[in-house]
């Protein structure tokens, strides 16, 4: 029954309308949230306001995710993060966990301004 839910979803979030639906819904779930936790994140943005960092940085389809906005979304959903990056002039691996210390549920790869899920690899 998993593998069939599993299929369905992978289905489902190639689908552009379905993926682009639910990435606004994050969008909109990150906003949310900082504005909420305003006291939490207004030091850590550069926009005159909170309230406007979020109309135009934010809500905003294919803006890129600051790490802030990143730190919201692990927040609001309460889970953790593992982004991998390459990073410098030498490009090397380096690894983000958000928050700092969390056991990380959710596994991103980041490249050239975008985020792709990385899935371990199941053991047969």
């Amino acid at each position: 029954m998993a593998a069939e839910h599993e299929d369905t979803l992978l289905r489902l979030f190639n689908e552009q309308l379905i993926s682009d639906s639910v990435v606004q819904f994050l969008r909109l779930l990150t906003s949310a949230h900082l504005q909420t936790h305003a006291d939490d994140f207004c030091n850590f943005i550069e926009a005159p306001d909170l309230k406007v960092y979020c109309r135009q940085e934010v809500e905003v389809m294919a803006m890129e995710c600051d790490h802030v906005d990143i730190l919201a979304l692990s927040q609001a959903l309460d889970v953790g993060i593992h982004i991998a990056s390459m990073e410098g002039d030498e490009q090397q691996l380096v690894h983000h966990i958000i928050p700092e210390g969390a056991d990380p549920s959710v596994r991103l790869l980041y490249q050239m301004s975008h985020y792709n899920i990385l899935y371990r690899q199941t053991q047969l």
